[in-house]
Order: structure tokens, then C-alpha cells, then sequence
């Protein structure tokens, strides 16, 4: 920046800043009453309405409590549970500061995450596991790091002790141990890890566990489960781990403190024992492939790259056009169809529920979508959508609806669809395509779950999964008398994708420990196996002439379609099936506990309501932490309700750039429909700055006091309604900040200039052009960004808008999408200064030449009061500068970049377990901006104001050159890099390159 018109900028507040940077809370409505069940080792918090589920998931708690926690020698303390039932997302977390659990419920209709299992069930075995982890994580320094900082500190100090893949990995192990249908036991679960090692890619540690852009990694929990299974079937001791994770997070400061304690514990070092595990499994899973019939087939899909993509959910039409859900580790979901020359891409997706399938009949397909209410996050939708491919034209066929799972009928005229209301009740719900109406309800009374239901070939009736205690089973539901009938008695065995063909049932199994498609006789009771996989087979769907079976096969690259003739003379009867052990049997026996689980207490314990007010404040973490950027030091206490509905934060901050400290308190609340933000401040400040003169430079400093506070609302909208993120958010925030004890203090070297006539102007010696008479003399000039001693009095409004396409793994833009931000500072309240300062800024972003390149523009203008009135105040400038340069303050400001940004490579590269490489990026630019301005010198012999006036270009054009790496193998990947740009003469700058390093998008 040029040090004679660098500028000092103040805020009109710091709860500004702060309000800004406090998070958007997963609030529910404000409407809902809250009640609380207190057991020994929780508190339960549930809304009106899920009352017999709350009691439910208190006694399967305390069920699992004590079981749980012996592996890891521990009683964690009582803990606050949420059981959410706003949400329409299938998920659960553990977390701390603050610490508190939340369930949402609302079962997974996919099949392979839920298994057999009861959803809130299989939740209380993996989420108090965490619970316990966490318990564990108090021990040694890191028990001493807890009482002096609180839990923020060991929820960091912890995750960075142990790798993700271990806090998942232990989890799913123990549900695997405790249910009869864990995630351990269901063999999708393994699918891609188990093709990875089969087709060589083991890949090494640094890969398999911080993930790849190059290739497809399976997430932590897969990884983590056979590590820590492997490692317990290997030792033959269910506490192992809890003496590795012992020493580990007892020294979280050491590097690599968990490889060293499994050294300790094993002889192996992390990324040794993840080279036996796969050698381990390899073996285990060739073996196992001996003398398979291996099913001979066609391949419908056509692949244009080797990159990772799944095919999935085929569904072939009316016309016998073959359909399929396209996504991938370079691809957003959309629907394709699937031609003898290659795809075609007919319709992108929005937001994706997850539910494991799709239904496509005539020319239609239909599917589930997320929708969100607009302000309240914790409430969300799931809708039933559809497309025509004959009409080229999509419709929703539901809103505020909670339907996952959905299905055409023969006539494509009516959706068949799985309804789980706020009341954790579920039922078969059919739907008009055309207008959503809801045309039939079919009753559960005794609230089995139903899952991905399909029509009967005449209409008439449904055929869906049923699972209940006694496990899962195939059952036909009558449409109009709405009766049901199993097809064979419930059990363990986890079926899906059931498909009905004449009078077979097509569905889904992992009868032989590799899922496989399997048919269902209707009429004799007989099952047979269609297809013998290499890996895993799914997803029937029959041609229209009946002679053809389309389905998914698991192959190197993904999901791919294939075909096979429909032909029941050949498949295998269920008896000549043979399975292999699965890789849980020691987990189930080293705890004993398998059959915990299959009665569930049914105690009924006190209920007593919950007054929001009783918890708002919640602390939790204290002492030292430091900003984002590195720049700020701070002091502070921290608390949040466990309904985030309330923050609040209050302490000491020090600026490590001013070397001054000020106190803080702010408080931010998100129970009303605006958010409400409240900020104090008091404490010095300190800048410094220069001006150059014919003499030299003349160095000034400023201190002051400033004493202020801010109050403000805001309010966050989500309207994402298709396949792009949309959302807006506004706010307007008042400031009062008092400025006290300003002083001004001018050297030139070592020698103290006297000032001008006020604090704000500062002598100088320049030769200025008046008229025909040019003069070198003593000038003062006016540094008009500078405060003085008053009160300003002032205000911030600003609205942001964005609406961004959805992204694939490989995308770092969006191929399309649109940022627009505005912000407008005043003072219209009057007080000692005046000013004003607004801007508009956009961001665009358009597709690049090539897969993953992007082309994107940053624009914006800037106009901002500048005067050489001593009450004028100058607002932070709020505009991006052209790269490479620092440029002044000026009343009017408009800048245009354009970039195009592309991956160089894919490297995966790691230097030992320092450093690993994932992606090297490369960015083109072009900057140009204008400025004009005005700059102020007082002429104090002949009193005079002299004005120079300019209008200046800032053109600039470089290369970014950007590289996204994990640090000693810590999970968060970094963005760093560095800048060339090559800057363009103007009156403030010659013509030069300038060079800097990048974190992020942040120079130094």
C-alpha cells in the first residue's frame, strides 16, 4: 500500500464484524413446546408430539450405557440428548461446546444404511459410542487442557489426537457388536473398498484416509470400521484400542501421537498396520471369490472417461428407453439416457434424498428431493418430484411434504410413496401425479416401518419391505382394503429393491455375503439367486417384453448398467447358495452383548416441560483462542444454549498488528424470525501510517480510546427449490462509538514536526501547481480517513444474494451461479461526523472450455464521501483491488476481473506423513479498476485549499498458482500458494511484477 495515502480504517463498530461471523444456528420453529425425560445418564429434549418415541429412545439409552462403555473404561456424565422432529434428513451427531447429542427422527429409506435395524435404535448403539469416545479423549494433559480452556479445547486437542476414521470407524464397530444388523455386517457397506483392493488399488495410508480428487476413497467410517476391526480380530483384544486412544489423547500435543501409540501397543505404525489390514482383507475377499459362477453379462452403459461414476437405479420405459441417475466423483446427480452410441444428458436433479432408489413407468421417472423452510433450518421437506421424458418436463408432485421412497403406477397416473410424520409414524400414502392430492392413506397400526414400495403389475396392490422387531420381510398391501400379508416370515436377512415381474419379487440380498439380485416365487414360496457378482449386483429392472433383466453391477469405475436375458431356468435355488463369514463375527463375540438390544425396557419416567429461557445460558468453553486470520488474540469466556437459540462470548481481545487491547462482550439470538445481535466494546486502539513528501517520509501514528456498541438484526432465507443453492440474507445493524483521548504524532526520522491547526492534517513539503505560479513551501496535509475525538453515530445495511449450481467433488466452482452482495454505512442520526459510504458487488460464473475449468468474473462499484470537512468520516473500503496493487481511497471505485481457473493435476503426492499434495490449481487473470478521488493540502502561510483531483487506472494480469495439501496428516485440507502479477504504470505506481504468498485467497 503507498504509504502516503495509506488509509487508517475504523469500523463503525466491532459487533459489525462479530454479528457477521456469528453462524446461522439450526434453529427450530419458535413455536414449539419442549418437554425433557431425566434418566441416570440423560436428559431428553423433545417437542410436543414424540412423546412415545422419547420414552422409547431414554430406556434403549440407558440400555446401552453401561455395555457401551466398558471397552473404553469409562462412565461418561449425564448428557443432553435432542430427538428432533422438525428435520427431514436421516442423521445424528455428538458434539462439543456445546456438548449435547441430537437424533433426528426420520428413518434412512435406504435400505443398506439402516439395515434391519430400528432407526432409533441403531442411532442410541453409534452416537453414545461417541459419547463415550469423548469421555475417553478427558485423560492425561488433555484433562488438563479441559479445565483450563473448557470444551473447545478438547474437542480440538482430540480430533487432532485421533483421525476421523477412528472416532467412526470405533463407532460403527460397536453397533456392529450390539446390533444384529450393523453397518459392519451389510456388505455394501465395504463394496467399493472391497473393489479397490481387488482391482489393486490399495493405494497407501496418506490416500486412503485424507481421500483422493484422482481416484474414488472410501469415507472414514468404511476405512476406520477394518482398521479398528482388523486390529481387535488381530490381537484378539477388545481393549486395544482403548490403550492406544488412552496414550494418544493423553499426549495430544505430540505429533503423530496416535501412530506412536498403536507402535507402542502393536509394533506397527498406522500406516503399517493399514498395509497388513489390506493385505489382510485382500486375501480374505480372493478367496472368497473361488469357484464363483460368475454371471456373464452385457454392458449398457458407455463410458466417455475412467473417472469414478455410478449408473444407478436403471429403469427402462415404455419405448424401452433405458434410463439411469448419473453422478460421480467429477458429476452432479442428473438423469441420462443410455444409447447404443453413448449417454445423453436429459435433466440435472436438485438437493437428492438419499433413499437408495427411483421408479420409472410410461415415459415418467420420479424421485425424492430436500426442500427447507425459508428461515428455520432445522426444518426441512422431503418432496416427490418428477420428470416426463416424452414432455421434457419436470413436476413437483409434492411440497412441505415428509414422503421418501416414491414409485409410479403402471399408468404412471398415481405415486405410491413412504410418509414418516413429526409424530415418527409411518404409512403408505398414494399420490396423484398431476396435482399431489393425496388419494388414499393405507393404515399402519402397529407402526412397522415401510420402506421402497412398488406397484403390483395390475395396480392393484403394493409391495414393499417391512421391518419390524422381528427383522425384515416382503409384504403386499391392498389398496383399497388396505390389508396386508407377508410373503415369508420376518428375519434378519437385509433385504431391498424389491421389484415386482409376473409372479416373481425381485429384490436385493446379501444372502451370500456379496449382494446379489434374487427372485421370490409368489405362488410356490421358492427363492432363487439371478446373479452371482464380483463384487456386488442390485437394482432389477425388467424390460417391458419381459425378456430382458436390467440391473447394476459393481465395477472398477462405478456403477455400471448391464443386462442379462430374463430367463428363471437359469437361476440358482436358494439351498445351492453358499455364504462366506462376514468380517464381525469377533467383534460380536469379544463383546457378548448381541442380543442386547432385542428387548428394550419399557419404563415410563417423569416429563416435565422445558422453558426455553432455563437454558439460553449454557458455558462452555473459556480461555485463549485465536481469530481466523491469525491477526486478533483473545481472552474469553463462551456459552450457547444446546437449542442454539442464544451465543454468548465476553472477554479480552488483543490485535496483534495495533499491539493494543480492548474489551468485548456480544450476544447473539436466533429464536425470533430476525436474528438479534448485540455488541460492546471498550478499549484502545493504534494506527500507523505515512506520508511522502519532497523531503522524505514523514511517519505518523495515532492512538485513541473508543468506547462503543452495535445492535442489529438480520435475517438468513434459504430458498434452494432445484439444483442450485439459493439463498438471502439482509440486515441492518445502528453503531454508537464514542472516540476519546485522540492523538497525533508526526516525525520526520528521529525529529518531531509540529503539527497543523488540528489532529488531522500533518506538515509536508510539496511543490503544488497554482495556476502559472509554482511554490515549494510548508503544507499540511489532510489525512481525511482520520477520526478525532467525538461520538459517530451511524449505520450498516446490507443484503446478499446467491444462487450457486451444485457442485462434484472434483468442481471447485460452480459451472454456473451468481453472488451479488450490497452494503450501505451512514450516519443519519446525527453525532459529530458525517459520512457515507455504498457499494454493489457480483460474482458470475460460467462453464470453462474443459470438464472442471471455470470461468468466472468479480465486479463491483464503490462511491463513498470524501471531504475535507474535519467531521467527515471515511467507511472501511468494502471493493476488491485489482491483484497486485494497493491503491488509495477514492470517492468513486469500479473494478472488473475476470479469471479462468483450471486443475494442473491430480497429484497425490505425500512427503512421508508431513506433507500430502492433493491437488495443484491454476488461475489466469485479468484485473482492471478505476479510481477517482480528490486529496487535500492547507496551505497555512496564505490560507488556501488546494485540491488535486485524479482519475487513475489499476490494470493488472497474472497467475495464481494454488496447491491443496493436508499437514502431518491432519483430515482439514489447506489451500495455499503464491501470485505473479504483473502491474500496469500509473501515477501511483510503476510498472512492475509484484509476488505474494496465498492461504486461501488471503495474500502476505
Amino acid at each position: 500500500m503507498r504509504p502516503a495515502l495509506a488509509a487508517v480504517l475504523f469500523l463503525t463498530s466491532i459487533g459489525w464484524s462479530v454479528a457477521q461471523e456469528s453462524a446461522v444456528q439450526q434453529t427450530n420453529p419458535p413455536g414449539l413446546k419442549w418437554y425433557q425425560i431425566n434418566t441416570p445418564g440423560f436428559q431428553i429434549l423433545y417437542p410436543q408430539g414424540i412423546d412415545q418415541q422419547a420414552q422409547h429412545l431414554a430406556n434403549t439409552l440407558e440400555r446401552v450405557r453401561i455395555p457401551e462403555s466398558r471397552s473404553m473404561g469409562v462412565r461418561p456424565k449425564k448428557i443432553s440428548i435432542i430427538l428432533q422432529n422438525q428435520s427431514s434428513v436421516s442423521n445424528a451427531f455428538v458434539m462439543l461446546a456445546p456438548r449435547h447429542s441430537e437424533f433426528y427422527a426420520m428413518p434412512s429409506q435406504n435400505y443398506n444404511f439402516l439395515g434391519t435395524n430400528d432407526w432409533l435404535t441403531l442411532l442410541s448403539s453409534h452416537e453414545y459410542r461417541h459419547v463415550v469416545q469423548f469421555q475417553r479423549a478427558i485423560t492425561g494433559f488433555n484433562k488438563f487442557f479441559y479445565y483450563i480452556f473448557g470444551q473447545q479445547a478438547v474437542a480440538g486437542f482430540a480430533a487432532a489426537a485421533a483421525p476421523q476414521w477412528f472416532w467412526e470407524g470405533d463407532a460403527v464397530a460397536t453397533e456392529t457388536a450390539f446390533t444384529h444388523s450393523g453397518r459392519g455386517r451389510i456388505p455394501n457397506f465395504n463394496l467399493l473398498l472391497r473393489t479397490n483392493f481387488l482391482e489393486g488399488r490399495t493405494f497407501r495410508y496418506n490416500k486412503a484416509y485424507l481421500e483422493s480428487y484422482k481416484n474414488k476413497i472410501p469415507d472414514w467410517y468404511v476405512l476406520g470400521y477394518h482398521m479398528v476391526s482388523y486390529l481387535r480380530e488381530k490381537t484378539g483384544d477388545k481393549d486395544i484400542w482403548e490403550k492406544i486412544v488412552k496414550r494418544s489423547w493423553g499426549h495430544p500435543f505430540i505429533p503423530f501421537t496416535f501412530s506412536n501409540a498403536i507402535h507402542r501397543e502393536t509394533g506397527l505404525y498406522v500406516n503399517g498396520l493399514y498395509r497388513e489390514m489390506a493385505g489382510y482383507l485382500t486375501t480374505k475377499w480372493k478367496s472368497e471369490l473361488e469357484g464363483l459362477p460368475i454371471t456373464a453379462f452385457e454392458s449398457v452403459t458407455i463410458r466417455p472417461n475412467a473417472a469414478y461414476t455410478d449408473y444407478l437405479y436403471p429403469q427402462v420405459l415404455r419405448d424401452g428407453t433405458v434410463v439411469a441417475q448419473k453422478s460421480g466423483i467429477g458429476d452432479i446427480e442428473q438423469l441420462v439416457v443410455l444409447k447404443r452410441e453413448g449417454e445423453e444428458k436429459a435433466y440435472v436433479q436438485g438437493m437428492m434424498n438419499p433413499t437408495g432408489m427411483m421408479s420409472g413407468e410410461g415415459s415418467k421417472i420420479v424421485w425424492n428431493e430436500f426442500r427447507f423452510d425459508p428461515r428455520w433450518q432445522m426444518r426441512t421437506y422431503t418432496i416427490v418430484k418428477g420428470y416426463d421424458f416424452a414432455t421434457r418436463k419436470e413436476t413437483v408432485i409434492s411440497r412441505k411434504s415428509r414422503y421418501a421412497s416414491a414409485a409410479l403406477s403402471p399408468d404412471a397416473s398415481r405415486v405410491v410413496t413412504v410418509e414418516t410424520g413429526t409424530d415418527y409414524q409411518t404409512r403408505l400414502v398414494v399420490l396423484d401425479y398431476a396435482t399431489g392430492a393425496v388419494l388414499n392413506q393405507l393404515p399402519n397400526p402397529t407402526n412397522d416401518f415401510i420402506s421402497m414400495p412398488r406397484w403390483s403389475e395390475d395396480g392393484n396392490s403394493i409391495i414393499a419391505l417391512k421391518t419390524n422387531k422381528e427383522g425384515r420381510t416382503i409384504t403386499r398391501y391392498d389398496i383399497v382394503s388396505g390389508k396386508s400379508a407377508d410373503f415369508f416370515p420376518p428375519a434378519e436377512e437385509n433385504l431391498g429393491y424389491p421389484v415386482p415381474a409376473g409372479k416373481y419379487i425381485l429384490y436385493n440380498s446379501p444372502y451370500s455375503q456379496i449382494d446379489n439380485i434374487y427372485a421370490l416365487d409368489t405362488e410356490s414360496g421358492s427363492r432363487y439367486q439371478i446373479t452371482c457378482s464380483k463384487y456386488g449386483a442390485y437394482n432389477a429392472a425388467l424390460s417391458p417384453d419381459k425378456q430382458t433383466l436390467y440391473y447394476n453391477e459393481q465395477t472398477r469405475n462405478g456403477f455400471d448398467v448391464v443386462k442379462i436375458p430374463f430367463d428363471p431356468r437359469s437361476w440358482r435355488p436358494l439351498a445351492e447358495v453358499k455364504g462366506a463369514p462376514g468380517f464381525y463375527e469377533h467383534l460380536a463375540r469379544q463383546e457378548g452383548q448381541s442380543n442386547l438390544l432385542d428387548s428394550i425396557p419399557d419404563k415410563v419416567y417423569p416429563v416435565t416441560r422445558l422453558h426455553r429461557a432455563s437454558q439460553m445460558i449454557n458455558t462452555h468453553s473459556w480461555g485463549p483462542y485465536f481469530s481466523n486470520s491469525f491477526a486478533q488474540a483473545q481472552l474469553g469466556i463462551f456459552s450457547q444454549d444446546i437449542l442454539s437459540t442464544t451465543s454468548i462470548n465476553g472477554g479480552y481481545q488483543y490485535d496483534l498488528n495495533e499491539r493494543t487491547g480492548s474489551w468485548q462482550a456480544g450476544i447473539s439470538y436466533q429464536g425470533f424470525f430476525p436474528i438479534l445481535d448485540f455488541q460492546l466494546l471498550a478499549g484502545n486502539r493504534e494506527q500507523k501510517t505515512s506520508v511522502t513528501d519532497n523531503e522524505g517520509r514523514v511517519n505518523v501514528k495515532l492512538d485513541w480510546k473508543e468506547t462503543g456498541t452495535t445492535l442489529g438484526l438480520r435475517v438468513p432465507l434459504v430458498f434452494t427449490r432445484s439444483k442450485y443453492f439459493s439463498s438471502l440474507e439482509f440486515g441492518n445493524y445502528l453503531g454508537v462509538t464514542q472516540v476519546s483521548s485522540f492523538r497525533n504524532y508526526a516525525t520526520r526520522g528521529d525529529t518531531a514536526l509540529t503539527l497543523g491547526n488540528t489532529s488531522r492534517y500533518v506538515p509536508i513539503k510539496l511543490r503544488v501547481d497554482s495556476g502559472n505560479v509554482q511554490r515549494l513551501d510548508n503544507f499540511n496535509y489532510l489525512l481525511i480517513d482520520q477520526l478525532s475525538n467525538g461520538t459517530l453515530l451511524s449505520n450498516y445495511f446490507y443484503v446478499n444474494y446467491t444462487h450457486l449450481l451444485k457442485e462434484s467433488t472434483r468442481d471447485f466452482n460452480p459451472k454456473f451461479g451468481q453472488a451479488l452482495y450490497f452494503d450501505s454505512y451512514s450516519t443519519p442520526y446525527g453525532g459529530k461526523f458525517n459520512g457515507n459510504l455504498w457499494d454493489v458487488r457480483g460474482l458470475f460464473f460460467f462453464p470453462g472450455l474443459f470438464k472442471h475449468h471455470s470461468l468466472f468474473f468479480r465486479t463491483g462499484y464503490q462511491s463513498s464521501l470524501l471531504s475535507p470537512n474535519t467531521n467527515t468520516y471515511t467507511f472501511r473500503n468494502q471493493l476488491f483491488k485489482p491483484r497486485g496493487y494497493a491503491y488509495p481511497n477514492d470517492s468513486r471505485f469500479y473494478t472488473l476481473q475476470t479469471n479462468y481457473q483450471l486443475p494442473v493435476w491430480y497429484a497425490d503426492v505425500a512427503l512421508g506423513p508431513l506433507l500430502n499434495v492433493q491437488r495443484i490449481k491454476a488461475n489466469l487473470f485479468y484485473d482492471f479498476g478505476n479510481g477517482q478521488g480528490s486529496s487535500y493540502l492547507y496551505d497555512v502561510s496564505h490560507p488556501a485549499l488546494y485540491v488535486i483531483n485524479h482519475s487513475v487506472n489499476y490494470i493488472s494480469e497474472g497467475v495464481e498458482m494454488t496447491f491443496d495439501i493436508n499437514v502431518m496428516r491432519l483430515l482439514q485440507q489447506v489451500e495455499v500458494g503464491f501470485r505473479i502479477s504483473h502491474i500496469t504504470a500509473n501515477a501511483y505506481n510503476n510498472s512492475g511484477m509484484v509476488f505474494e504468498f496465498l492461504i486461501g485467497n488471503i495474500p502476505f
